[in-house]
């Protein structure tokens, strides 16, 4: 599917996390189309809170950098309640 490569590329564009920070992902979301969109989560686990924060804050200016192109948009959510 072609949402699911351009998420895979993207993630693998970005920079490798640290020590204690691990990247699960990109898979379908558990609702993959809703609204008439495809959806992917991508996962950020991070031992201790500094250190992901860390690695997040430049992820995050490369993510928001990005052209906005091909109707690909991302969103981040912070200790996610679930996973939908």
């Amino acid at each position: 599917m072609e949402f699911l490569r351009r998420a895979r590329a993207l993630a693998q564009g970005l920079d490798a996390p640290g020590p204690g920070i691990q990247i699960l992902g990109p898979v379908p979301a558990p609702m993959e189309r809703r609204a008439g969109r495809y959806r992917a989560q991508l996962l950020v686990e991070g031992e201790r809170r500094p250190g992901l924060q860390r690695f997040l804050t430049p992820w995050v200016a490369t993510l928001r950098a990005l052209p906005r192109t091909g109707g690909l948009r991302w969103s981040l959510d912070v200790d996610p309640q679930d996973m939908l």
